[in-house]
This record gives structure tokens, sequence and C-alpha cells, in this order.
């Protein structure tokens, strides 16, 4: 185990927006390495500052170019998965970034502080695919599971 606390990809010491332990959205090394990203995205694992795990979009990249902000320039783009502060998440979703473009939220990646900004259920609304139809059980909500009212398992016949 590192000095980190992580075990894999998993930070034991930070929180998700289930308060469970954070998963890393990003490999850090896949960062462009032509120039330091701004602190708008980060790589690696969500934090208080950017604690959004997103997937972008062009639609997120062109909104971020007409506010000053071209990622494109520094080798970021579609498809690629970052960490995004709060603020410019929600900019682009309420304010010019059409549905398509809003970029899809890793939620087991997405650090508790998002919560300080963006409620629970709107980032349920633009959750990543894969949190919604890989059976990713929202707390409090029953179906993905499969529930048996036998405690343990029988032994196998030998």
């Amino acid at each position: 185990m590192s000095s980190k606390n992580e075990q894999g990809s998993i930070d034991v010491r930070q929180k998700n927006v289930f308060q469970k332990p954070l998963h890393q959205h990003s490999n850090p090394r896949s960062q462009p390495s032509s120039s330091p990203l701004p602190s708008a995205i980060k790589t690696g694992f969500c934090n208080e500052a950017a604690p959004i795990a997103a997937t972008l979009t062009d639609g997120f990249l062109d909104f971020s170019a007409n506010r000053g902000l071209d990622l494109r320039k520094q080798g970021v783009g579609p498809g690629q998965r970052y960490c995004l502060e709060a603020a410019r998440w929600k900019d682009a979703l309420s304010g010019g970034v059409d549905e398509e473009g809003v970029p899809k939220v890793k939620l087991s990646s997405t650090h508790e502080a998002a919560l300080g900004s963006v409620g629970m259920e709107q980032l349920k609304r633009w959750a990543a695919e894969g949190d919604v139809e890989k059976g990713v059980v929202w707390p409090g909500s029953r179906g993905a599971i499969r529930e048996s009212g036998v405690i343990g398992g029988k032994e196998p016949k030998a």
C-alpha cells in the first residue's frame, strides 16, 4: 500500500458522492505532455478543486474554447476523462452546451465536494452510460441486484 493509503485505483481516505471510497477517474500519465493543464481540469483522482469526474465531448471543448480555455491546443480531445471544476461543468450545463455535448459524469469517481455545488439528482441525470446501463445500484433503490432470504450458501456436493 502506498503512503497515500491508496489500494490500486481507490483512495480509501477520500469519499465519492455515495460516501464510498473514491475511485481514480483517469491515469495521471494520460495528461498531455505538451504543457501543464489549467486548474479547471486535472487527471487522476478528483479532488475538492476539480470534483466532477467527466468524459469530455466536442460540445464541451467548443464551449471551453469560446470561454478562453482552448483545451484542444493542449492535446485534450473528446472521449478523454478528466476531473472538472464544478462551476465549469455547471456553466456548460446551463449556458450553451446542448444535451449531447454535456460531459457525462462517472459517479464513483466524482468527489463528494461536488455535492456542495451540484445536486445528486442532477449528477444522476448526467451519469455516464456505464453507471446507468451496467447495473449501478443507487443508494436506497433496488432492481439491479437479486435478493435472497438465505444467508451464505449451501456446501457443494462432493
